[in-house]
């Protein structure tokens, strides 16, 4: 039963200190369940962002999803799902509550506060992926190759995602 409460605790805090979305969040998740907890690896947590990405779904509901199971089990995955999602209700239920009796415009404007805030989070969360992620020159080259697809010559993400993959298949396949 402790690693249901654990895992509660942690993707209750996720979800309370997890606002801007699931980008914003990475970091936050990254830190606990690898950092904090050990629960993963860097490169396993790695996987669980990519496996949630292609998941319909919120990241950050997906990823309490993978990480609650791996941990415990189906029974695991229900705490730490209930867990992410029972924060954020109880904090849009109270919003609401503040919307009505003290004003729209300030809590607007307490809102608006949280905007640099939210991209800091973004930019932590890509860096910490960013230097697992690139481990050696190839991966570099391929990055900034998938930049220049994406920016210059305005390719869409999937056509992107199945040209580096094939890249780094191939790569890996005869180089390795």
């Amino acid at each position: 039963m402790g690693i249901l409460q654990e895992l509660a605790k942690v993707f209750f805090k996720i979800g309370l200190f997890g606002f801007g979305g699931g980008y914003a969040i990475i970091a936050l998740i990254r830190h606990l369940v690898v950092e904090e907890t050990k629960w993963l690896t860097n490169l396993q947590f790695i996987d669980v962002v990519a496996i949630s990405q292609v998941t319909p779904g919120p990241l950050a509901l997906n990823s309490a999803t993978f990480i609650g199971y791996k941990m415990g089990g189906i029974l695991g995955s229900l705490a730490a799902t209930f867990s992410s999602v029972l924060a954020p209700f109880i904090l849009v239920y109270l919003t609401s509550y503040f919307v009505h009796n003290i004003g729209k415009e300030k809590v607007d404007l307490y809102l608006s506060l949280l905007s640099p805030l939210t991209f800091a989070l973004i930019m932590s969360g890509t860096y910490s992926i960013l230097k697992d992620s690139i481990s050696d020159p190839f991966s570099l080259l391929l990055f900034f190759i998938s930049l220049f697809l994406g920016y210059k010559a305005k390719w869409s993400l999937i056509r992107i995602l199945l040209v580096s993959g094939i890249i780094g298949e191939i790569f890996y396949l005869f180089f390795k």
